[in-house]
């Protein structure tokens, strides 16, 4: 588990904390109070986790809270206009056309070809195993969630896979003076132009699109192709060009983010061998030693309360930052306008009036009929209100089948003598990389 401060950090700490770990700044008494208000120098800080609070802040007043400035810059800069960077009516427009070339209809026909390429990757760990030789994990299931992304996005058309790879580094971590609040022109300044390699992702993306919008283009509709075509269907008018390709910019960054969860499944099933031999049992009755079935995928119950389990404990999203736009009251406690509000999936998943011995991993905590127990914004892995992650249904639908083919296969256990610490700012992962030992069963 992440040590946590005694008691909250100075302004300076706070700062050097969040900017190398944004985790690393939540000390004991935000696991204890739902609402806290702290001041780190002229700034007001709020931290929700009152699932009222969550509520109040990600939906019933969502406009009041825009995404904190500081934080979306560091996006804007590589992904333009596209949902993850943009705020208002462009984002209402973005959203409403790259909804549903997203959803779980869209991505029902490469459930196939993902088991496939999920599989033959797999048999490669063979050899690793047989060498006996300690393998990072994390890097390891990284590439294997851009080849399954790349299907999706594009094909499977190999110059888009470094488009992936530069996008998936984006935002990058966060600097001192990137958190400290300051005028929006200097803040342009700052953030400075996109880089050389970002350049270099945007031509092979309009190279794409472009492809894309020929009519005479044999290839499959794919996502890229769903976004060029799609239609808002409110305006009935396609994307413009260049916001087109920030919104496919947008949604590849996002999905490459929210599968990051499936490293620290095998961690907790390592931990935890209980849960991992029911695990083990339930893949081996649903797939009967053979690759799973798409129309299997739902019989895994007991596969998604482990992942339900493990994004409560390691959540994709940790961490939400919004800004007061206007004068507010949260829970009763009195926002003034320019506030950064912080809501904290890392907190609220382990929250100790929220959860029964929150640090421990339990996934009957999401067997059938507990859901019925809980607050609905007690629980936000892919956040929650309008800006929920517009590829959630497509994450699970990867991590059950990353899942069930890695378990049908292998152990895994965790390499002596090598630390494993959380690392968040937008997104979770294991710092320096999760090394492992391949078990084949």
């Amino acid at each position: 588990m992440l040590p946590r401060p005694k008691k909250p950090l100075s302004t300076l700490g706070a700062l050097r904390a969040a900017s190398r770990n944004a985790l690393s700044f939540c000390d004991e008494e935000l696991f204890d109070r739902l609402i806290v208000s702290r001041r780190y120098g002229l700034q007001r800080v709020l931290f929700v986790s009152d699932p009222a609070g969550v509520k109040h802040v990600l939906l019933d007043r969502f406009d009041n809270y825009p995404r904190w400035s500081s934080s979306r810059r560091l996006f804007e800069t590589e992904l333009g206009t596209g949902t993850l960077a943009s705020e208002g009516e462009v984002w209402r427009r973005h959203r409403r056309v790259a909804t549903p070339a997203i959803d779980a209809r869209s991505v029902a026909s490469d459930i196939p070809e993902l088991i496939a390429i999920a599989e033959a990757r797999a048999g490669r760990l063979n050899a690793v195993a047989r060498k006996g030789q300690p393998v990072d994990l994390q890097g390891w299931l990284n590439r294997l969630s851009v080849a399954m992304w790349n299907h999706v996005v594009s094909g499977g058309d190999p110059d888009c896979v470094e488009v992936i790879n530069m996008l998936a580094q984006v935002p990058r971590r966060p600097s001192p003076i990137d958190i400290v609040p300051k005028p929006s022109w200097l803040s342009e300044i700052l953030t400075g132009a996109p880089s050389s390699q970002s350049v270099a992702a945007n031509a092979t993306l309009d190279r794409l699109i472009a492809a894309r919008r020929d009519p005479a283009y044999p290839g499959p509709r794919d996502l890229i192709w769903r976004v060029v075509h799609g239609i808002d269907r409110e305006t009935g008018q396609p994307l413009p060009p260049s916001e087109a390709r920030d919104e496919v910019a947008s949604l590849v960054n996002g999905g490459v983010a929210t599968v990051r969860a499936m490293t620290w499944i095998w961690y907790l099933l390592a931990l935890c061998p209980e849960a991992e031999a029911r695990l083990h049992d339930e893949v081996d009755a649903v797939t009967a030693g053979q690759p799973i079935e798409a129309d299997k995928l739902q019989q895994l119950r007991y596969v998604r309360q482990v992942l339900d389990e493990t994004m409560r404990l390691y959540p994709p999203i940790p961490s939400i930052f919004r800004e007061a736009a206007e004068d507010d009251v949260v829970c009763g406690e009195p926002v003034k306008a320019g506030t950064f509000v912080l809501v904290m999936p890392w907190l609220i998943h382990r929250h100790r009036k929220l959860w029964t011995d929150p640090d421990s991993f339990d996934p009957e905590r999401f067997a059938a009929g507990m859901a019925a127990q809980r607050h609905r914004y007690a629980y936000l892995p892919f956040a929650a209100g309008p800006r929920v992650c517009v590829a959630a249904a497509f994450a699970m639908t990867q991590l059950l089948i990353t899942v069930a083919v890695l378990a049908r296969r292998f152990r895994f256990r965790m390499a002596p003598g090598r630390a494993v610490i959380p690392s968040g700012t937008a997104t979770l992962r294991a710092r320096g990389g999760l090394y492992v030992l391949v078990e084949p069963r």
